[in-house]
């Protein structure tokens, strides 16, 4: 096979992972190249798996993928279709280096990338590789086409699942609405539900072609999709994933989506309740009801930049026993410090099952005692400029200010406000949230919102609390 090599690979190197527009940023020559410096840098010698997401342009990636690594001098490991956190299992498989994934997540169709993790799943950023695996793809030279190792097709499918099933035991419930988003979900979930017992019915079940906006399970279209869906039919509960199905969303029995950040307190209470005193990772953007939560139960709180690379490294170094990210990644102890889209559905409907408690009774203590926002997305011209003046105008009066993943304020009233720049696009993200009065956090966001438009903000739309 020949190819002729992408010159655009820098444009795919993001913090966490390996993303881009195919065939323009990533197409079969930049996976062969990959592959060869992925095994390079890492000094690889025994096995590396790999598997694939539902896009169309996965299976060919894929396959140029093994191509550069068999010829590199390592044995491959075929997984196949999978989800990403099936290939973050295979890692902990004996002599398998690496696994790779080729999947672009949640994004829309024309992407596609690699989710790269080394042995029992110490993932791979930037700063621990991939800045060095695309010098060498820029130096390296043409790779190697002639493979001196073989591919081998396997499913650890059944495997996974056994796996799955000694953590939990039957959720017998009324019935579970689940939303695969066409894409990975159903390779995990449709089995599990059978064999877990939960009646379920699905919406976007089979993989591809995925919605035109991406597989983002936040997605307004894709949430009023499912809220149409669960319409005047007798669910109990709504999930979704993402692309991959590291990602997962809940709707309530009425199809309203349920914010993440009442789900994170949710599940790090139940763990909490067995195991008081344990560590809770969590991102800092809102946090003020996670802490209550972990406090309550003397747990040890463990703030992480946002990121699943930066997630799980708080999770293995604070031997945590669950984590939680408001763009609805779950990270679990018990499955070697990875997010996992299978855990955190089961999970919740353990909690639900044991509480004989709808999912919005549940919820509602933490709503009632901290409100929020949903996230606010604001295009800027000059994000440092927005840090500057939000920091002259409330360090002063603010209580706390901390730059930890961004700029928080604790406020007076009991209220309180981050803003983080996002590492892949010209927007910050602004959160808002207290245990106070909903109608003056309104007023106080409105404010600094406002006040942004000295930063070339051009954001206009209403504010509300989740």
């Amino acid at each position: 096979m020949t190819f002729s090599m992408n010159n655009n690979s820098s444009s795919a190197f993001r913090l966490g992972d390996v993303r881009g527009i195919y065939p323009e940023e990533i197409d079969e020559a930049f996976s062969l190249s990959f592959a060869a410096a992925f095994v390079k840098h890492f000094a690889l010698g025994d096995t590396v798996a790999t598997g694939r997401d539902m896009r169309e342009s996965s299976a060919p990636l894929q396959h140029a993928l093994n191509e550069g690594l068999a010829a590199a001098g390592v044995e491959v490991m075929d997984l196949g279709l999978c989800t990403t956190e099936l290939g973050y299992f295979s890692s902990v498989q004996d002599d398998i280096d690496a696994t790779i994934i080729v999947t672009a997540s949640h994004n829309p169709p024309e992407y596609n990338g690699f989710k790269c993790v080394l042995s029992r799943g110490v993932a791979v950023t930037y700063d621990t590789g991939l800045a060095e695996v695309e010098r060498l793809m820029q130096t390296m030279g043409p790779p190697a086409q002639q493979a001196s190792r073989t591919v081998t097709k396997v499913d650890l499918h059944p495997h996974y699942i056994d796996f799955i099933k000694t953590q939990f035991q039957p959720l017998t419930s009324t019935h579970i609405a689940l939303n695969g988003l066409n894409g990975t979900a159903v390779t995990l979930a449709d089995t599990l539900a059978h064999e877990l017992q939960i009646p379920v019915s699905w919406f976007r079940k089979e993989p591809g072609p995925i919605p035109s906006q991406g597989a983002n399970p936040a997605n307004p279209h894709l949430a009023k999709e499912m809220k149409n869906f669960m319409a005047g039919r007798a669910f109990d509960l709504g999930v979704t994933w993402d692309g991959d199905c590291d990602r997962c969303v809940f709707f309530d029995q009425d199809g309203n989506l349920i914010p993440t950040y009442y789900i994170i307190g949710l599940l790090a209470s139940s763990f909490l309740e067995t195991s008081p005193g344990a560590a809770i990772v969590f991102d800092t953007k809102l946090c003020l009801n996670t802490l209550d939560v972990i406090n309550r139960y003397d747990g040890r709180p463990v703030p992480a930049e946002t990121g699943h690379a930066f997630m799980k490294l708080a999770m293995r170094e604070h031997n945590a026993i669950y984590g939680g990210e408001l763009s609805a990644h779950h990270y679990f102890g018990d499955f070697y410090y990875c997010d996992s889209g299978m855990f955190a559905w089961l999970k919740v409907l353990e909690v639900i099952k044991n509480s004989g408690q709808t999912i919005n009774d549940l919820v509602s203590e933490y709503r009632n005692n901290v409100c929020c926002t949903p996230e606010i997305s604001v295009p800027l011209v000059d994000a440092e400029a927005a840090f500057s003046s939000t920091l002259r105008g409330y360090e002063k009066v603010a209580r706390r200010v901390d730059f930890f993943d961004g700029l928080s304020f604790d406020m007076p009233g009991d209220w309180r406000f981050s803003l983080r720049q996002s590492k892949t696009e010209p927007l910050v993200r602004v959160n808002f949230e207290s245990r106070g009065d909903p109608d003056l956090l309104l007023e106080e966001a409105e404010k600094i919102i406002n006040g942004l438009d000295v930063a070339g903000s051009d954001w206009r739309s209403e504010l509300t609390i989740q």
